[in-house]
């Protein structure tokens, strides 16, 4: 009777806004500004996810607001999912996500993993996105005509360097499995109705690393 409370609903919020880590933010790039980005280009596999942000160890969630949702209260999106799901196995809708990106005044890229690649007894291989994932990111930040953020959900470290190192994506962001406001809270710190204060909680390691430990 008490879990979705209106108290309970604003805690998941607050714990969302409370979780999210800034990990690069050139020149000041967010938050973006409602004014001036008016059209933004919402890309990617976990883009309109709603299960995905709960991850485990998780009742039944109330309701979903998933990133695309979140980011549509602020502005005119476009959406394009560019994979199908976070295995990413083809390039077939990058196209379509790089004319969105073109055409908008921003773009949120919304990347990273799910229950799919990492759960309990099912342990990663490596550190990279998935599939076609780093390839997705760099098409549509070099199409972009606007800043590009890139947001990952994951539970795990994910080695984003190539992402790090390109001055064309402006900002990243790791959510976690954010929980279900988790796309709301993503749209708040983007456009700065919030500020991102998490830590992360386990060491990022370079995919080379991996490979040289048993």
């Amino acid at each position: 009777r008490d879990v979705c409370t209106p108290a309970h609903k604003h805690l998941a919020l607050e714990a969302a806004h409370q979780g999210i880590v800034l990990l690069k933010n050139s020149a000041r790039s967010l938050p973006l500004s409602p004014r001036r980005h008016r059209t933004v280009a919402v890309i990617g596999p976990n883009s309109d996810v709603t299960e995905t942000m709960i991850g485990n160890y998780a009742g039944k969630a109330c309701a979903y607001t998933s990133p695309l949702q979140g980011i549509s209260r602020y502005a005119r999106t476009l959406h394009q999912a560019g994979c199908a799901g976070v295995a990413c196995k083809g390039n077939q809708g990058f196209g379509a996500a790089e004319a969105a990106a073109r055409e908008a005044d921003a773009t949120v890229l919304v990347m990273g993993l799910d229950q799919s690649i990492e759960a309990e007894t099912r342990d990663r291989t490596g550190l990279l996105l998935p599939g076609y994932q780093q390839d997705l990111v760099t098409r549509v930040a070099q199409a972009s005509r606007g800043p590009v953020i890139l947001v990952l959900m994951s539970g795990g470290p994910i080695d984003v360097t190539f992402a790090k190192n390109d001055p064309r994506v402006a900002a990243i962001i790791w959510a976690g499995y954010p929980g279900q406001a988790g796309g709301a809270a993503i749209a708040n710190i983007i456009f700065g109705a919030a500020n991102p204060g998490g830590k992360l909680p386990m060491t990022w390691y370079p995919q080379d690393y991996v490979a040289k430990v048993p």
